[in-house]
């Protein structure tokens, strides 16, 4: 596969300060993209292996884990468009 049609990791970002070392998001991951430290903190071993699916994020009780793709730009004016519209 050519460098330009090979498919971009996700940026995983984890914050620790928030991350409670409970392990829910290393242990529900599919592709085995987490791993725990010494200290049980989650962090992205394999970034390559990752497939967007994001059961990470939405289990974590603690909303220290956020996965997004690099190639997508979130576009903010679809967002409650009801609110644009004077609905």
């Amino acid at each position: 596969m050519s460098d330009s049609k090979k498919k971009k990791a996700p940026n995983i970002d984890i914050f620790r300060a928030w991350c409670k070392a409970c392990g829910i998001c290393v242990a529900f991951c599919p592709a085995g993209v987490l791993a725990r430290d010494e200290g049980g903190y989650p962090y992205v071993k394999e970034p390559d292996k990752c497939i967007s699916c994001g059961w990470c994020e939405m289990r974590c009780p603690d909303f220290a884990i956020t996965v997004y793709n690099k190639d997508k730009k979130r576009n903010f004016e679809n967002d409650y468009p009801e609110e644009r519209q004077g609905k």
